[in-house]
Parts: C-alpha cells; structure tokens; sequence
C-alpha cells in the first residue's frame, strides 16, 4: 500500500514514463519528494525503488550523494552558505556565524518552529557569486549580513 495520495502517485509515475532513461525521471521524482515531505524517508526509497525498478540501495545511494536531497526533516526553508574555496576565502565562515545567530540555532539544526533549517554546503558552483547563499535549492545571491537579515524578513 502507498503512502502518497492518488494525485502525488500519478506525478510519481509520470516522472517514471517520461524520460527515455529511469535514472533521469527518478531523480525528478526523488526532487518531488523531497519538496513535499521535506525528507526522502525509508518508505518513500521503497516505493520509488519498486515504481523505478532499481534496487533499493541504488535509490539511497543517490539520496545520500546528491546534496539537495536529504533523509532527514528539515525546515520549510532549507537555507544554505556554500563553503568551496572560493565561498571560504569570500567570508562564508563569518557568513554561518552570522545565520546562526540569526536564527539562533547550529548548522545542521532545524528552528523550533520548523520554519528553517540551515546547513554548511561543499561547493554549489556559483564561485561567482561568493559566499553563496542558496534557499530550498535556488541560489540567493552572495551572504552578507544584511542580505541574511533581508532575506530572513522577507520568507513567510
């Protein structure tokens, strides 16, 4: 028995028909999991693995390898600051002190009120634009305290 709702099955099952290789519409569906639950739990690997016909191991591997998915919880906002070389030299560790403050918990925790979670991220490639700062995946700009500050005010 599934633990999706009709409707999110049917999407689940698109992404499995639409892409000419598996592997391609499965990490769509890992993304769209991910977004809905805010996790990829054990039943949501089972489910995919049997949908996807892969191994359940294979389906892991991949929610532990790419950064954007996680296994556990987080907050309805996922805030991240890159910490690459070039986002280190740029200020990002000033940058993490700054958001934990901010929201006054540690890298790695999720607010009380489930509203944020903050991690420290390996290089996210946008050197360009250093610290990086990114929010549920999409890329806000370089950190500074006032951009942290702003941004923190502005999410509902």
């Amino acid at each position: 028995m599934s633990h999706f709702s009709a409707e999110q099955e049917q999407t689940l099952m698109g992404w499995a028909r639409r892409y000419p290789y598996r592997i391609m519409g499965l990490l769509e569906a890992l993304r769209q999991v991910q977004e809905w639950r805010r996790c990829v739990g054990d039943q949501d690997e089972e489910y995919l693995a049997k949908l996807f016909d892969y191994p359940r191991n294979h389906v892991h591997e991949l929610v532990t390898f790419f950064p954007g998915l996680t296994l556990r919880p987080t907050g309805r906002y996922r805030v991240g600051i890159c910490r690459g070389l070039s986002c280190a030299l740029a200020g990002s560790a000033a940058m993490c002190r700054c958001m934990e403050k901010s929201l006054g918990i540690k890298a790695g925790e999720t607010t009380p009120d489930g509203k944020f979670s903050f991690e420290t991220m390996e290089c996210i490639g946008a050197c360009d634009h250093a610290p990086a700062l990114i929010v549920n995946d999409k890329l806000q700009g370089a950190a500074s305290e006032q951009s942290i500050s702003e941004l923190l005010e502005r999410l509902p």
